[in-house]
């Protein structure tokens, strides 16, 4: 679910709404279809669609360079909250 968001929400962002092309493992730094700047736009849908927060620690490009590296970060996240809730 969160993979299809991320993929419109790019298209439509940086594409031109253009999906083609766009998968869960396309480079998107190394394509340019994102660069540093757009990390802070994927932060904040990833914030609001996918209800977790990301900390400054966790926004470096490797985090982004993908929608399966972003899609990794989010389950990780929540991974971490739902510890965290339990301790």
């Amino acid at each position: 679910m969160l993979t299809n968001q991320l993929i419109q929400h790019i298209a439509q962002q940086f594409l031109d709404g253009d999906t083609d092309g766009l998968e869960r493992d396309t480079p998107l730094f190394e394509l340019n279809i994102v660069d540093s700047a757009a990390i802070f736009d994927l932060v904040d849908f990833l914030k609001n669609e996918a209800q977790v927060e990301i900390k400054m620690q966790d926004i470096y490009p490797e985090n982004f360079a993908s929608v399966a590296a972003m899609v990794s970060l989010v389950e990780r996240l929540k991974g971490n909250q739902t510890e965290g809730e339990q301790a």
